[in-house]
C-alpha cells in the first residue's frame, strides 16, 4: 500500500507484528536484566566483580542485531514490509569494558570480558553523567572557582577530567545537540522526500556513535540516509572518549555491569540464548582492532621503508668501498715487487767489474 500521506499506515496485523517483534527483541535481555535480581549468580569459571571502587568504565564498541521471526520473507530474511519492499529490523547495542586505570589506556582487566546492553540506555546514563561530570570539572578545577562551587556530589579528577571534558566545554558551537535525540522521534526535517515521514535516534556507524534516520517510528528500519542535520557529536564523543571512575557512580558501573550481558569474547556467560550478540561483539573488536593497526600501519609503513633502504644504501656504500679498496691493494703490490727488481738492477749496473789475470 502506498502512503501518500507520508507516513506509515499499520493494519491491524502489521501493529500485531511490530508488537510481536519487540517483544522478542526485548527478550534477548530478560536473562541479563535478572542478573541484578537474582544476586550475580556464580557461574562456573567466571569471577563477578563485587568492588568496583578500583575500576573505570570505557567505551567499547557498539553493533546492531537483526530481528528475527519465524515468519521473516523467504528471499530476504528480512520481516518489515514498507512501501512495496521488506526491509530488515535491527537493534543496537553497545559494549564496554572495566580498567583499572584511571586512563584507560592499559590495565584493562580482560580484554576479551565485554559487557553488552541496550544502546539507549546506555546513552541515558551515560551522557546524563558525562554532562554533570563536565560541569563538576569546570566549577572545581577551574582557575576561577564559581561562588557557590556546587559539584552535587560528582567526584572529579582535576589531573585528567580537563582532557576528557575538552570536547564537551570547548568542542564545535555550531549544529545541533545530538543529546536531545536520545529516544526515537519525529524527524525535524525530510530532506527532499517530503511525502515520508522519517524519525532519529542514536544509531551505530563503524562502532562509533551518530543520530541515524529510520523509516519507522521505533527507530529499527535504518534508511541509510542522511537527514541533512549537522549535529555538534561534542557529546557522544566525550562519551565514547571518557575513563568513568566507578568509586562514587555506581548507576554507569555497577548498574549497567548488573544489566548488561557478560560476553567472554563471543560467548555469553549468564545464558546461551545470547551468544549471537556475543559473537557480533567479539567480530565487531576485532574489526576496529585491525582498523587501528592498519591506521598505525599507514603512520609506520613508510619510516619503517626509509629505514630499509637508508640501511640498505649504507651496505651497499661499505660493499663497494670495501671491494675497491682491496682492488687497489692487490694492483699496488706488483708495484713494489718490481721497484725491487729495478734498485737491484741499478745496484749491479753500478758495482765495477773485477777482472783476474
Amino acid at each position: 500500500e502506498n502512503s501518500s500521506s507520508g507516513c506509515v499506515k499499520y493494519s491491524i496485523s502489521t501493529m500485531s507484528s511490530t508488537i510481536l517483534l519487540r517483544t522478542l527483541a526485548l527478550s534477548n535481555f530478560v536473562s541479563a536484566a535478572n542478573i541484578n535480581s537474582r544476586g550475580l549468580e556464580e557461574v562456573e569459571g567466571y569471577q563477578y566483580i563485587e568492588d568496583f571502587s578500583k575500576y573505570y568504565a570505557k567505551y567499547s564498541t557498539c553493533f546492531k542485531v537483526k530481528i528475527q521471526e519465524n515468519n521473516d520473507d523467504q528471499v530476504e530474511g528480512n520481516s518489515y514490509f514498507y512501501n512495496n519492499k521488506y526491509h530488515a529490523q535491527y537493534n543496537t547495542y553497545a559494549a564496554f569494558n572495566l580498567c583499572e586505570d584511571n586512563t584507560c589506556t592499559g590495565g584493562i582487566s580482560d580484554d576479551s570480558i565485554g559487557y553488552v546492553t541496550e544502546l539507549q540506555n546506555y546513552l541515558e546514563i551515560n551522557v546524563e553523567f558525562v554532562q554533570e561530570y563536565c560541569n563538576a570539572c569546570d566549577q572545581q578545577c577551574s582557575n576561577r572557582r564559581l561562588e557557590d562551587n556546587e559539584d552535587n556530589g560528582v567526584v572529579v579528577d582535576c589531573d585528567t577530567c580537563r582532557d576528557q571534558c575538552d570536547l564537551l566545554s570547548n568542542g564545535n558551537s555550531n549544529g545541533y545537540d545530538e543529546a536531545n535525540y536520545l529516544e526515537c522521534q519525529e524527524a525535524v526535517d525530510n530532506g527532499d522526500d517530503d511525502d515520508i515521514q522519517y524519525y532519529m535516534a542514536p544509531a551505530c556507524e563503524n562502532g562509533k556513535l551518530i543520530i541515524g534516520l529510520f523509516y519507522d517510528d521505533e527507530c529499527t528500519v535504518n534508511s541509510k540516509k542522511d537527514s541533512g542535520i549537522e549535529f555538534k557529536y561534542d557529546t557522544f564523543s566525550s562519551v565514547q572518549a571518557m575513563c568513568t571512575p566507578c568509586d562514587g557512580n555506581d548507576e554507569v558501573c555497577e548498574g549497567l555491569y548488573g544489566e548488561s550481558v557478560h560476553c567472554d569474547g563471543a560467548t555469553a556467560v549468564e545464558n546461551d540464548e545470547n551468544n549471537f550478540m556475543c559473537k557480533k561483539y567479539y567480530n565487531n573488536v576485532r574489526v576496529m582492532t585491525y582498523a587501528r593497526r592498519k591506521k598505525n600501519l599507514h603512520f609506520w609503513g613508510p619510516v619503517l621503508t626509509c629505514v630499509m633502504i637508508l640501511f640498505g644504501c649504507g651496505f651497499c656504500s661499505q660493499s663497494y668501498y670495501i671491494r675497491h679498496r682491496n682492488k687497489k691493494n692487490d694492483k699496488a703490490e706488483p708495484l713494489k715487487d718490481n721497484e725491487h727488481g729495478d734498485s737491484a738492477a741499478q745496484n749491479q749496473s753500478t758495482t765495477p767489474e773485477i777482472k783476474i789475470t
